[in-house]
């Protein structure tokens, strides 16, 4: 049987991605109320590096209990820890569609954040895009117009530390393969969501602890489509497709929750979408362009 082009493979693994994704913020509002995002993130650290272990030491990793660049490896711990607390806060309090309409300016923002700390350059263009992206936020959200919940900050909030977590991982990679920096983030992930969920800790069902451990299973499988989407081509190639994340848990919340976006996030999303399919396609063009130094 022919293999399939990798940027078809790529976009199909994006796209199993995406249902991850959606399915695991529907799974959050099945069990968001009852437990703490603290412990949730937790169980989903000590998962996560269950799951991973095989991939890493696969690869050829080695376990190493102080690698080289701690700190940054240390950041990148904090940021994804951060991250995914503000994820399942956001995802268990409001509706998951809208979630993930403001959760595309994730890569606008890794974008200004890594001209701002790693002294990347930008055209005209490509603030330009971001500019817009940001005024797709604007749309959704309606300040003044409508009150801004908690739950919408928080989705921002988390969008914001992503960000931060992949600014570091741009300036980690130079020089650490992409599993090791994902393996030892999660592996860090344990000692330092420790704390707080063990304050907050409230013993599971044997029902709920089957959805808190699918949904982390979810998110980590989210994980490695995304990241063997873009192992397999370029990222301008599978961006576009990550836009379905917001049709399908559209689909998710009408059916699961009679819940559906209305007129504007969608016109917000589709804003803040083809804002950033531009940047990341400029990126892309203005990174393999020869420099002229």
């Amino acid at each position: 049987m022919k293999q399939l082009p990798g940027a078809i493979l790529g976009s199909l693994w994006m796209l199993s991605s995406c249902v991850f994704y959606a399915l695991a913020a529907s799974l959050v509002r099945e069990v968001g109320d009852t437990y703490t995002a603290f412990q949730m993130t937790m169980i989903r650290s000590f998962i996560a590096v269950i799951v991973l272990a095989p991939v890493y030491l696969g690869e050829g990793g080695k376990l190493i209990f102080i690698p080289k660049r701690f700190f940054m490896h240390f950041l990148t711990g904090v940021f994804t820890y951060l991250g995914i607390i503000f994820w399942f806060f956001a995802t268990a309090s409001m509706p998951i569609a809208d979630f993930f309409a403001l959760q595309f300016v994730t890569p606008l923002l890794t974008m200004a954040f890594a001209i701002i700390f790693l002294r990347e350059k930008a055209d005209a263009r490509s603030w330009s895009a971001a500019l817009i992206g940001f005024a797709g936020v604007l749309v959704i959200l309606r300040p003044g117009i409508i009150e801004i919940s908690f739950a919408a900050v928080a989705a921002l909030i988390s969008a914001v530390f992503y960000a931060s977590d992949n600014t570091v991982i741009k300036s980690l990679s130079k020089g650490v393969s992409a599993t090791m920096i994902v393996y030892y983030a999660h592996l860090l992930m344990i000692p330092i969501s420790i704390p707080m969920a063990v304050i907050t800790w409230k013993q599971p069902t044997m029902y709920d602890l089957g959805v808190i451990v699918a949904l982390c299973l979810c998110l980590t499988m989210a994980y490695l489509s995304v990241t063997k989407a873009i192992s397999l081509t370029v990222a301008s190639v599978v961006q576009p497709v990550n836009f379905m994340r917001m049709p399908i848990a559209a689909v998710f919340g009408w059916v699961l929750f009679s819940e559906f976006p209305d007129i504007w996030t969608w016109f917000g999303a589709i804003i803040i979408f083809c804002a950033t399919t531009y940047a990341v396609r400029r990126g892309a063009k203005t990174t393999a362009r020869p420099s002229n130094a």
